[in-house]
C-alpha cells in the first residue's frame, strides 16, 4: 500500500496565506486558454509536394521532384505543387511526396505505384521493358553520379548554385551547417559505387552514357519508338534539364 503524507504524520494543518500575499493564489485556472490550432484546409486537388526553385531562381532543380512532375504531366494527371524545402515533412524523410484530396500521402516510389493502381493511366515503359529498365539503369549509375558530383562536389557550383537553390530559405549560419551534411551524404553515396572518385573518370562515364543515350533516340521523338512519352523520357529529361540549368 503507498503511504501518503497523511497516513504517515495525520491530518496536516491548513495554512493561511497572509493577505498581501493574496495575489498569489490562482484565482481562475487555466490561467490562459488559447483557441484550438486550426485545422489544415482540405486539398482540393493532388498535391505534390517538392523542393521549389531557390531564391530569384525560375527553374527546377531537383532530379528526383522534375522526373516525377514529369511523370505525372505525361499522364495527363491534374495536380498542385507546393514547393516546400523540407524534406523531414514527407513521411519518407525525402521529397518529393504526394498528398491526395483523399487523404493517402506517397513517396516517390509509391506516386508510380498509385498512377498504375489507382488511376489507371500508367504509361507502359515500352514494348521491350527489360530494355527500358536497363537504360533507366544506365542514367542512374552513370548520369546521374555525375550530375550529383557536378551540383555537390564542384566548388562553384556547389557554393554559388546547389547551396543557394536548396537552403537559400535557412538562416546563415545553419543554411551552410545543413548544406555540409548534404553533401557529406551525398559523397558517401557515390563511394557505394566506387572506391575513388576521380573527376575525369565520372564525366567519362556520363558522356558515354549519354552517347548511348542518342543512339537509342535516333530520330525519334521519345525513346523505344513510343508515340508518347512513357518514364524512361521522364527519367531521362528530368537529369538532362538539371545538368543543363543547375551547373556553371
Amino acid at each position: 500500500m503507498t503511504s501518503t503524507p497523511s497516513s504517515r504524520f495525520g491530518e496536516l494543518p491548513t495554512i493561511e496565506l497572509p493577505s498581501f500575499l493574496e495575489f498569489l493564489k490562482l484565482k481562475k485556472f487555466p490561467l490562459k486558454v488559447y483557441p484550438s490550432v486550426q485545422e489544415p484546409k482540405p486539398l482540393t486537388k493532388d498535391t505534390l509536394y517538392v523542393y521549389g526553385p531557390g531564391k530569384k531562381r525560375k527553374t527546377w532543380f531537383d532530379v528526383d521532384c522534375l522526373q516525377i512532375q514529369a511523370y505525372l504531366k505525361f499522364c495527363g494527371i491534374e495536380y498542385d505543387i507546393y514547393p516546400i524545402n523540407q524534406p523531414e515533412a514527407s513521411p519518407s524523410g525525402k521529397l518529393p511526396f504526394l498528398a491526395t484530396v483523399v487523404g493517402e500521402v506517397y513517396d516517390e516510389h509509391q506516386i508510380i505505384h498509385w498512377v498504375k493502381e489507382t488511376r489507371k493511366m500508367e504509361k507502359e515503359l515500352s514494348s521491350d521493358i527489360e530494355q527500358s529498365k536497363a537504360f533507366i539503369t544506365l542514367v542512374e549509375k552513370k548520369l546521374k553520379p555525375a550530375l550529383l558530383f557536378s551540383m555537390w562536389l564542384e566548388p562553384l557550383n556547389a557554393n554559388e548554385i546547389t547551396c543557394k537553390a536548396y537552403y537559400d530559405h535557412l538562416p546563415a549560419p545553419v543554411n551552410h551547417a545543413v548544406f555540409y551534411k548534404k553533401q557529406n551524404e551525398v559523397t558517401k553515396l557515390l563511394l557505394t559505387e566506387k572506391d575513388i572518385l576521380v573527376r575525369e573518370e565520372i564525366y567519362q562515364d556520363a558522356a558515354n552514357a549519354l552517347e548511348a543515350l542518342s543512339v537509342k533516340l535516333g530520330n525519334d521523338t521519345y525513346f523505344f519508338g513510343s508515340s508518347e512519352p512513357t518514364w524512361v523520357d521522364a527519367v531521362i529529361f528530368s537529369h538532362l534539364h538539371c545538368a543543363l540549368t543547375t551547373t556553371i
